[in-house]
């Protein structure tokens, strides 16, 4: 059992994996984390609404692995801002994949 039914929503996103080389697009979801204290993420709080920080929450479907990608891989939105992936977890049922999560960070990089 997956999750992969879930992903049929969700932001169209795809992955880099080298320099001009992608995945197919996928749908997965990207939402900002937003902390109640100081003691995280430099000690900045946020508004309502906007993440200072730019790291978000990625939830997205067991077939594309962020695990498995290298340190330059980046997570590419349908708005075509690059993510990198600071860290990146295997939720199992048992020994089955259901979904992938991970904590990403937007970077200055500019994607078509």
């Amino acid at each position: 059992m997956t999750l992969n039914g879930i992903f049929k929503h969700g932001r169209t996103c795809r992955l880099r994996l080298e320099e001009n080389h992608y995945s197919e697009k996928f749908k997965a979801y990207i939402q900002p984390i937003r902390y109640k204290t100081k003691l995280y993420l430099e000690g900045d709080f946020t508004e309502i609404g906007v993440n200072k920080n730019d790291v978000y929450l990625y939830l997205g479907p067991a077939n594309h692995d962020l695990t498995q990608l290298s340190d330059n891989a980046r997570v590419i939105d349908a708005d075509g801002c690059a993510y990198k992936i600071d860290r990146c977890e295997k939720v199992l049922l048992e020994d089955t994949c259901i979904y992938i999560w991970a904590v990403i960070r937007k970077t200055t990089e500019v994607n078509e």
